[in-house]
C-alpha cells in the first residue's frame, strides 16, 4: 500500500490531484511543493470547454461549482480581418484568471488535508523516498529534465514568437485580430476571463519579428522578473484599432517559442509525469490546463483503484494516452497555420474565415454549416466570383459543389476543376482525351510529350521533374498548354526540410516554364517527421484503384457532425474523432488525415511558388453536392480544400487505354 505522496508543482494539475487523493484516501499524506508564493501566478486567464467542466463536475461537484461561480461564459468568435469582420457562434467555454483558479484549488486542497508548500524549490531526487513522486512542474520540468533518459523526453519548439499579455479593453467574444505593418503582420489571440480583463497572446513570424526590432534585448534582459516593457508599448500601438483606447498589459511577459513535449514513458519507478511536464499541446487549441487537470483526474481515480503505485500508473497512461497523442495531432496543424496566417491574408475574408475554422479537419461540413450558414454561404460564393462564375449568363444559383467552378488557367478557360491524366502507354490519346471530356473534365494532361490534334476539352502535358526544365519545357509549352509538372509530394511535415526542398523543386519549374504542379503521393518514408506525427501522407488510395469500405463517398471518418469543440480552435473536445456507428479511428491509417497532410505541402507550394496545384483523389468519389452524403465524405473534404484555396484541381482516375478504343464512360 502506498501512503506518502510527494507533488512537485503547485499548478493546476498538482493542486487538483492533492484535492482528489485526499478525498479517496483521507489517511495518505499529500505534501505538494512550489517554488512560487501563494498569489504569485504567471499569465492571466486559462479555458475550459464545456465536456472538460462536465468532467470536473462528475469528478469533483464542490470545487466545480467554485470555478463556475468565479468563470465567464463565451459562445462566439470574432475574426478580424484587415478587411472585414466576421462572427462565429456556438463555442461555448468557460474562462477564469488563473490566479483565481489557483487560489481556489489552492484553498481546495487544503481543506481536504493536502499540505501546501509554498516558496521551496525542490531539488531533482530530493523527494524520491516518498511512496508516489508526482512531477507537475510545466513544461520546463527540471525533475523530469534532470534524468530524461527515464522518461523518453523529446522537445521540440516552434517557429514562431509570442507574447502572453493582458488588455482592461472590452471583449465580449474569443477574438482573433489581425494587423499589418511595414514589417510584417502580427496576429492577437483576445477572450475575456473576468469582468472588465482579457488575455491576449500575440504572435508573428520570425521574420517579422525580427524586422521589426522586437528581437532585440531590452531593459528586461536585466530585470528577469520584468516584462518586455518596450515590445508591449509597440504592440499596445500596433492593435490600438482594437484596444479602444486601452494598453496591453504585462505579468513577466516576454517572447517565447512554443515547446512541444512528448514522452515515450510517463512513468518509472515511484515517479510519474502529470500535465505539461508530460506532455504539451498548442495553446491555439485551448487544450494546456483542459489536459492538465483531466491528467489529475485519470492519475487520482488510478491510484484509488490500485494499491501498487506501478500498476496505478500504467493504468493512467493507458486511459490519457491516445486522448493526448490525439490533441498533439490537432494542435500540430493549428500551431502551423498560425506559424503562416499572414501567406493567407490576401483571400477574400470569408474564405480566410473558414480557411481558419478548418485548418485542423475537425469541424466537419455539416457542423460549420449548422452554426454559421451564412459565413460557409460566403465563402463558397468568394470562392465562385473568383473562378468566374458569378459572371456567367444563367449559372446556377445557390449550393454547388467545388469542382463545379470555372478557373482561369494562363489564356486557357477551364470549365471546372476536375482533371483526368492519360498515361504515357495509352496508344490512343485522342480517343482517351475524347473520352475524358464526356465524362464532364475540364482539362485532361497528357503525360510526355505529346499533342492530340482539335480536341474539344482543353489539353495540357505533364511531366516528371527530371524532363520538365529547359528547352523541353519550352517547346512542350509552345505547342501544348498548360504544361504542369509531376512532382512526389514527401510524406513529411509540409513546413520541415521536406517541405522546404518540394517548394524550391516547384518554384524552379515554375521559372522554366511550368504553370502547375500535380503532387502525388510519395510512398517512400521520410527523415524528418516530428515525433509522434503521422507517418504517411497520401489522401488516401491512389487514383486509379478502389477504395475499401468506409472511406469511399458517405462515410464518416471524422468527429460527428456538430461536435462541441474548444474555444476559437475548430478541435474536438474529445480529441478522438467517432464514426456514426460509434467506433473510433486515429491520424495513422486514416483516409482524411491523410489527405490534410497532402494539403499542407499543396497549399504551401500553391501559397510560394504562384504555381497551380492538382492532387489525386481516391477512385469513386461522388460529385454530389458537398454534405449531402454524410459530414467527411469525400465530396465534403474536396469541396473544402478547393473553397479555403488548399489546392485548385483535383485529378480523378480515368481507365487506361492500351488499344485504340473509345473507353466506357465511368
Amino acid at each position: 500500500m502506498w501512503g506518502k505522496v510527494a507533488v512537485v508543482g503547485g499548478g493546476p494539475a498538482g493542486l487538483f490531484l492533492a484535492r482528489l487523493i485526499r478525498g479517496a484516501r483521507p489517511d495518505a499524506r499529500v505534501d505538494v511543493y512550489e517554488r512560487n508564493a501563494p498569489h504569485e501566478a504567471n499569465g492571466f486567464g486559462v479555458v475550459f470547454s464545456a465536456r472538460t467542466m462536465s468532467r470536473l463536475r462528475r469528478s469533483d461537484p464542490e470545487t466545480h461549482a467554485r470555478i463556475v461561480r468565479a468563470s465567464v461564459t463565451v459562445s462566439d468568435m470574432e475574426l478580424r480581418h484587415p478587411r472585414a469582420t466576421l462572427r462565429y457562434g456556438g463555442f461555448d467555454f468557460s474562462s477564469i484568471s488563473r490566479q483565481t483558479l489557483l487560489t481556489i484549488l489552492q484553498e481546495q486542497a487544503a481543506s481536504a488535508g493536502a499540505v501546501l508548500h509554498f516558496g521551496h524549490h525542490a531539488a531533482p531526487g530530493s523527494l524520491d523516498d516518498a511512496d508516489v513522486v508526482v512531477y507537475a512542474d510545466g513544461a520546463n520540468s527540471a525533475q523530469r529534465d534532470a534524468r530524461p533518459e527515464r522518461f523518453g523526453t523529446t522537445v521540440r519548439y516552434g517557429a514562431s514568437p509570442y507574447m502572453w499579455l493582458g488588455t482592461e479593453a472590452p471583449f465580449d467574444a474569443a477574438t482573433f485580430a489581425f494587423v499589418a505593418t511595414g514589417h510584417g503582420h502580427f496576429a492577437a489571440h483576445a477572450y475575456p476571463y473576468a469582468e472588465g480583463l482579457t488575455t491576449v497572446v500575440v504572435e508573428t513570424d520570425p521574420a517579422t519579428w525580427q524586422a521589426s526590432g522586437m528581437d532585440r534585448p531590452t531593459d528586461h534582459a536585466r530585470n528577469p522578473g520584468g516584462s518586455d516593457e518596450a515590445s508591449l508599448e509597440r504592440l499596445s500601438e500596433l492593435f490600438a484599432d482594437h484596444l479602444g483606447g486601452h494598453k496591453l498589459l504585462g505579468n513577466r511577459s516576454r517572447w517565447a517559442t512554443f515547446r512541444i513535449v512528448r514522452n515515450a514513458r510517463w512513468s518509472d519507478g515511484n515517479a510519474v509525469l502529470l500535465g505539461d511536464a508530460a506532455h504539451t499541446a498548442h495553446f491555439t487549441v485551448g487544450s494546456g490546463t483542459k489536459l492538465a487537470m483531466e491528467d489529475a483526474i485519470a492519475l487520482a481515480a488510478a491510484l484509488d483503484r490500485d494499491a501498487d503505485p506501478r500498476a496505478a500508473f500504467a493504468a493512467y497512461e493507458r486511459e490519457r494516452r491516445a486522448l493526448v497523442t490525439r490533441t498533439q495531432e490537432w494542435a500540430e496543424p493549428s500551431m502551423r497555420w498560425w506559424e503562416t496566417f499572414g501567406r493567407r491574408l490576401h483571400m477574400a475574408p470569408a474564405q480566410f474565415g473558414l480557411h481558419f475554422m478548418t485548418r485542423t479537419s475537425a469541424l466537419t461540413y455539416e457542423g460549420l454549416r449548422r452554426r454559421f450558414a451564412d459565413r460557409v454561404d460566403e465563402a463558397e460564393e468568394a470562392y465562385r466570383t473568383a473562378g468566374g462564375a458569378a459572371a456567367r449568363p444563367g449559372a446556377a444559383s445557390g449550393p454547388a459543389h467545388g469542382v463545379a467552378a470555372p478557373l482561369l488557367l494562363g489564356s486557357v478557360r477551364l470549365p471546372n476543376r476536375l482533371v483526368e491524366v492519360v498515361p504515357e502507354e495509352c496508344d490512343d490519346p485522342a480517343a482517351a482525351v475524347r473520352a475524358a471530356g464526356a465524362r464532364g473534365a475540364g482539362l485532361v494532361l497528357l503525360r510526355g510529350a505529346r499533342t492530340v490534334p482539335r480536341p474539344d476539352v482543353a489539353v495540357g502535358s505533364v511531366l516528371r521533374p527530371e524532363r520538365g526544365g529547359g528547352a523541353a519545357a519550352r517547346e512542350t509549352a509552345a505547342r501544348t498548354a498548360p504544361l504542369f509538372a509531376e512532382v512526389a509530394c514527401p510524406a513529411a511535415d509540409a513546413w520541415g526540410p521536406a517541405g522546404d526542398e518540394l517548394t524550391a523543386t516547384v518554384r524552379a519549374l515554375v521559372a522554366r516554364g511550368c504553370e502547375g504542379v500535380l503532387l502525388t503521393p510519395d510512398p517512400t518514408p521520410s527523415t524528418d517527421r516530428a515525433p509522434g506525427s503521422r507517418t504517411d501522407s497520401a489522401p488516401g488510395p491512389a487514383a486509379g484503384t478502389r477504395t475499401e469500405p468506409g472511406t469511399g463517398p458517405g462515410s464518416r471518418t471524422g468527429t460527428a457532425a456538430g461536435t462541441r469543440t474548444d474555444p476559437g480552435t475548430g478541435s474536438p473536445a474529445d480529441p478522438v474523432p467517432v464514426r456514426a456507428d460509434g467506433t473510433r479511428t486515429g491520424p495513422v491509417g486514416d483516409p482524411a488525415a491523410r489527405w490534410h497532410a497532402l494539403l499542407g505541402h499543396a497549399e504551401r507550394v500553391r501559397t510560394e511558388t504562384g504555381a497551380v496545384v492538382a492532387v489525386p483523389v481516391p477512385d469513386g468519389w461522388a460529385l454530389d453536392l458537398p454534405g449531402s452524403t454524410g459530414g467527411d465524405a469525400w465530396p465534403t473534404r474536396i469541396h473544402l480544400a478547393l473553397v479555403t484555396g488548399r489546392i485548385d484541381l483535383v485529378v480523378s482516375a480515368a481507365p487506361t487505354v492500351t488499344r485504340p478504343a473509345v473507353p466506357a464512360a465511368g
